[in-house]
């Protein structure tokens, strides 16, 4: 993690807020937590932080969650999910469309079985790997990057 900077170094205007939200000179100097002063009390600093500490930003991984068709191995899925889990089914459907058009199979069989979990139930479900439904969704035009966002038949 990088040094802080001397309290002197920090503009006027900085300084205020940390003041306005409690955060002296002592307090910033001896390392005091500057997340309620950045307005991150709450919520992550970074989506990521959201995604190695799910338990810690429940409400705001629920808040932010959208619904996205998940190709599993049970067929297609609507689930409800946050951003990291949303791109990770993103990169999925990708690597079935490369596998489903040119045969090539490895990214697919890569992510078998990486799971995802929907944020209102807490289930964690395993994206799919090569199988005849994904041959069938392919065949049938119901793989494409739209398809992520429509109704799941």
């Amino acid at each position: 993690m990088a040094s802080r900077r001397e309290w002197s170094a920090l503009s006027d205007g900085y300084r205020a807020r940390l003041e306005r939200k409690g955060i002296d000179r002592a307090a910033y100097e001896s390392g005091a937590s500057l997340k309620s002063a950045r307005g991150h009390r709450e919520t992550p600093e970074h989506p990521r932080d959201a995604a190695r500490r799910p338990t810690d930003f429940t409400a705001y991984r629920v808040r932010n969650a959208k619904n996205i068709n998940v190709l599993t191995n049970d067929g297609l899925r609507r689930i409800r999910l946050d951003k990291a889990d949303r791109s990770k089914v993103a990169q999925h459907w990708n690597a079935a469309k490369l596998w489903a058009k040119k045969g090539q199979a490895d990214k697919i069989s890569a992510m078998a079985g990486i799971t995802v979990q929907d944020v209102d139930t807490g289930e964690n479900i395993p994206l799919a790997g090569v199988s005849m439904d994904l041959w069938q969704l392919a065949k049938t035009g119901r793989m494409n990057v739209e398809s992520i966002y429509v109704p799941a038949a």
